[in-house]
């Protein structure tokens, strides 16, 4: 049976629902925060190799460079080989060029696109670096990297928010298999299945616990404490948590917008929100942070 959700993601493994469940989690060294109100959780993107790539094609480009020269100024020009070598050059320089945002990004932009999930008003606030729109572009402009270091946050109600798990097997050279898992969350339209847009939330295993966690956190005792809610960690100090504000890169509050939205995610209660989204005017559902 495929996914309820069109158009469906690759390598979809089955839709995910949303359950007490034990709210019993073994590792939750993703969770920046976990309190009362709200729980915020790291969303951090691997970029492997971008260095070492972006160095080998310097490298790359210094040595046809150097090889241009030597036929350009050789007793017997060979001007297939120059012309050659210079059309090469210039494809590897754009290479370069492509591969320098992605390096940037990697070392310089916010390290996490957190999820704050407030179990107080049922709303979900995404934040996503401005510049990830760019990392999967055949050529990204100079005005990209002004874009580093933005978020833009979406909301979403929790009732239209929901998950799916995506899985790949690889093999390896010695014999044997190994599963990869990875939770996605769905954001759709109003009371449907009509897709808005795939999140990456992160790495789980094939019960997808990490999501049953998340569930249970959201929708069972949203009324009491939170050390009263059912809700356990396995190997995991709670003196561990910071919330997104206290760890680098810190969200700079250059508006009052934004200043509104800090405090709408951590809202503890319906009453609450609607007053702070009437006093800092929060009537949309995408916000960009400067």
């Amino acid at each position: 049976m495929p996914s309820r959700y069109q158009p469906q993601i690759i390598s979809w493994s089955k839709d995910l629902s949303k359950t007490s469940g034990l709210g019993i989690i073994s590792e939750a060294n993703y969770i920046a925060c976990a309190n009362d109100n709200y729980l915020e959780i790291y969303r951090y993107r691997k970029f492997k190799g971008i260095s070492f790539g972006l160095f080998l094609m310097i490298l790359l480009n210094f040595l046809f460079i150097f090889t241009f020269f030597h036929f350009l100024f050789a007793k017997n020009i060979l001007w297939v080989m120059v012309i050659l070598f210079f059309f090469t050059i210039i494809a590897i320089n754009a290479i370069i060029y492509r591969l320098l945002f992605d390096f940037l990004f990697a070392y310089f932009a916010p390290f996490s696109n957190p999820i704050r999930f407030n179990r107080k008003t049922g709303k979900v606030y995404l934040y996503e670096a401005v510049a990830m729109k760019w990392m999967f572009k055949l050529w990204t402009p100079l005005n990209a990297f002004k874009d580093l270091k933005k978020y833009q946050i979406k909301v979403y109600d929790w009732a239209n928010f929901h998950a799916v798990l995506q899985s790949s097997t690889g093999a390896f050279a010695s014999g044997g298999t190994i599963e990869h898992h990875i939770l996605l969350g769905v954001a759709c339209k109003p009371n449907s299945h009509e897709l808005i847009e795939y999140i990456y939330i992160g790495e789980t295993n094939q019960f997808a616990y990490a999501w049953n966690w998340i569930s249970h956190f959201m929708e069972y005792g949203t009324d009491r404490p939170l050390n009263k809610a059912g809700l356990k960690y396995i190997d995991y100090s709670r003196d561990d948590a910071k919330s997104f504000m206290d760890v680098e890169p810190r969200i700079t509050v250059t508006s009052k917008q934004i200043e509104g939205l800090d405090k709408a995610s951590k809202a503890g209660s319906k009453e609450e929100l609607a007053q702070i989204e009437q006093e800092y005017h929060l009537s949309g559902t995408v916000y960009p942070v400067y």
